[in-house]
């Protein structure tokens, strides 16, 4: 049912919705029902319609940008870094956001929308359905970069950080302040960042020669509500530990209130780590400790490695890892004495 020259009029009365309705569905925005924005969607495929672009003269060149949601700090800082980098190379920024609800259902217009020829080349954040997507740009010869996310393999052009190392001396800050019961809240574990800091907490436990304990740890998702959660069940566990390491700072965030919430002093009952580093870190009472991450500077090393891609030169290294900086503030102390 492809129809050549497909204008977003023509999705509007095959959806059976308005113009406006189809503009916002396929630009992500509020205001259309899930049940409306697969049914515009479906009308897109249906008629092959690709949407006109306004590309400024002199730049013809463009770059996708996947992430699974802009309301984080964390993506913020990414997106800064990517934007810097592709105007200092001359190339236009295309944003596609994948969404919470339904992802799954909305892959396949994601790589509809990647493979047909508006862009040149791709950069993820921490993808869903990162498999599917990247067999996809592999089969269509789409050049990519993955931030923060990697196969381990070294060979598939990434850009993360030292993730394992970071979590490595945040604990050994920990350690040397005389904890020795610290828990630990993962991110989402369908990414390898989350596993690598996993590790770093592991190798710290090994460096002190104390055993892992699976009771101390609680898979997180990277958001608030997670981080208070988990931390309040570590705090009510018959020997609590004494110290917690949170994936990122906004889960942090929700350990804190958590450590407040049932009467504690964070940074003299209980301590806390975060990671990122994220401007918010600095406000909190009392101030978070942190891992430092390059946010900016991987979006972007990203564009550049893209951008070399693209020009067939030579990448002499595909998986780039910028280093992380223990940033020590008042939400850690000496452990409290039992």
């Amino acid at each position: 049912m492809a129809k050549p020259n497909a204008t977003l009029a023509d999705v509007a009365e095959l959806a059976q919705v308005s113009k406006m309705s189809v503009s916002r569905a396929l630009n992500g925005q509020s205001g259309v029902s899930e049940k409306t924005r697969q049914r515009i969607l479906e009308a897109v495929k249906q008629l092959g319609y690709v949407p006109k672009l306004r590309i400024q003269r002199g730049n013809p060149q463009l770059i996708a940008l996947l992430i699974p949601d802009i309301t984080t700090t964390y993506m913020g800082e990414i997106l800064r870094g990517v934007s810097d980098a592709a105007e200092r190379l001359n190339y236009g920024l295309m944003l596609y956001t994948q969404g919470s609800v339904d992802h799954r259902q909305r892959t396949s217009y994601y790589l509809w929308l990647l493979n047909n020829g508006m862009v040149n080349g791709v950069l993820m954040v921490v993808p869903r359905d990162y498999e599917v997507i990247v067999g996809d740009l592999k089969k269509h010869h789409l050049p990519y970069v993955i931030i923060d996310h990697h196969n381990g393999t070294g060979k598939e052009p990434s850009v993360t950080a030292t993730n394992r190392k970071g979590v490595l001396d945040a604990m050994r800050h920990l350690l040397a302040l005389g904890h020795r019961r610290i828990g630990f809240i993962t991110g989402r574990m369908d990414i390898a960042c989350s596993h690598d800091r996993l590790q770093g907490y592991r190798d710290g436990l090994a460096e002190v020669g104390l055993p892992f304990d699976p009771e101390l740890v609680r898979e997180g998702d990277f958001l608030q509500p997670l981080g208070f959660e988990h931390t309040r069940s570590l705090l009510q566990l018959e020997d609590p530990p004494t110290a917690v390491i949170t994936s990122n700072d906004v889960m942090a965030f929700g350990a804190m209130d958590a450590a407040k919430a049932l009467g504690l002093t964070v940074g003299k009952d209980i301590s806390i780590v975060g990671f990122d580093d994220i401007y918010m870190a600095s406000q909190t009472y009392p101030p978070l400790t942190t891992v430092r991450q390059p946010m900016a500077a991987m979006g972007e090393t990203a564009v550049d490695m893209l951008v070399a891609l693209l020009q067939k030169r030579t990448v002499l290294a595909l998986w780039r890892e910028l280093p992380t900086e223990l940033i020590v503030r008042e939400s850690t102390g000496q452990a409290p004495h039992k």
